[in-house]
């Protein structure tokens, strides 16, 4: 896979990601974008089940066909390749491949507001959240800070115009370093 470069956009459930992602193609031209959220196993049997809550484990790694997103990921032909997803840093293969990496972080509060706005299917239980989404996500952003740190963050508090621009400028500059 030849690319100029690969950027990836993680972080907290609700914390604007895909309307980042969604807004960089008004910037650059040859453009992808490869959504975490496209690669969620279908077959309920492949995911973790959470007895107590008769739900599903939907924010860990494992919840995702990370093997087919690779396969998508190596077929893609653009100049800029845009992933985006709440844990694409847990897969070491990704990792390894991205130029930038950003990930948006916010507090619990902000984070359950915009959530709980939100519909999924199948419907979360009411304490899917505080029990499970919330402790991953500080799991998770404590191993990103002690692996990666390359990681540019971005508050998720932010106006997605103002975080959509650090991404922008981080993106622009990766380029002119390029020539």
């Amino acid at each position: 896979m030849s690319k100029k470069l690969i950027v990836v956009i993680a972080g907290i459930t609700c914390g604007g990601k895909t309307s980042i992602a969604n807004n960089l193609p008004k910037f650059f031209s040859n453009i992808s974008i490869l959504h975490q959220d496209d690669f969620y196993y279908t077959d309920l049997n492949k995911l973790e089940s959470i007895p107590e809550l008769n739900y599903y484990a939907f924010d860990k790694i494992n919840a995702y066909d990370m093997d087919k997103m690779m396969i998508s990921i190596n077929s893609q032909i653009s100049d800029i390749l845009v992933l985006e997803g709440i844990l694409l840093l847990d897969d070491i293969r990704i990792v390894k491949l991205v130029d930038l990496k950003f990930f948006i972080v916010m507090d619990k509060n902000n984070s359950w507001n915009r959530r709980k706005a939100r519909t999924y299917l199948p419907p979360e239980p009411t304490d899917y959240f505080n029990n499970y989404v919330w402790p991953e996500y500080e799991k998770h952003l404590a191993k990103i800070e002690i692996e990666n740190q390359d990681v540019i963050f971005l508050n998720g508090s932010n106006s997605i115009d103002f975080n959509t621009t650090v991404v922008v400028n981080h993106i622009k500059q990766f380029l002119l370093n390029l020539k």
